[in-house]
């Protein structure tokens, strides 16, 4: 084997390696095509809550459904699954609080299992409270 052989073969393999290390460190695409769904899920979730928070400060009440949230203004149309494209799951859960939910892919990167939008997979619902303002859930 010549040197030039030699170079190009050791060359191949650290490029080699360093793809698997990559993948293996960062996942893989479909791995990170997942956790995007899943991120942009949180944020679609966060909007859901809070135009049906300024739906209770305006109106004093909140919505029997999902679509009464339609208003022109921050929604022209209810967001939906990336996934399904079925609209996100929205109901009253007593006087003064709703749910929001979603069915994740996977957990949640990056936020400790304390933050009040961290998830699993599968199935999360998000209890709000209309007379609580916290820094955690969706408005300051």
């Amino acid at each position: 084997m010549n040197v030039q052989r030699v170079a190009v073969v050791g060359s191949l393999a650290v490029v080699v390696a360093a793809v698997a290390v990559g993948l293996w460190l960062g996942g893989s695409p479909a791995e990170q095509r997942l956790l995007r769904f899943d991120e942009q899920r949180v944020l679609e979730l966060r909007q859901l809550a809070q135009v049906a928070q300024r739906h209770w400060d305006s109106q004093q009440r909140l919505p029997e459904t999902a679509t009464e949230l339609i208003d022109g203004q921050f929604f022209t149309r209810l967001p939906t699954d990336p996934v399904t494209s079925e609209p996100y799951e929205y109901r009253v859960a007593g006087p003064r609080s709703f749910e929001v939910c979603a069915t994740f892919d996977r957990p949640s990167r990056y936020l400790p299992a304390s933050d009040f939008w961290y998830h699993e997979a599968g199935h999360r619902c998000f209890t709000f409270d209309v007379t609580e303002r916290r820094r955690d859930g969706f408005l300051d």
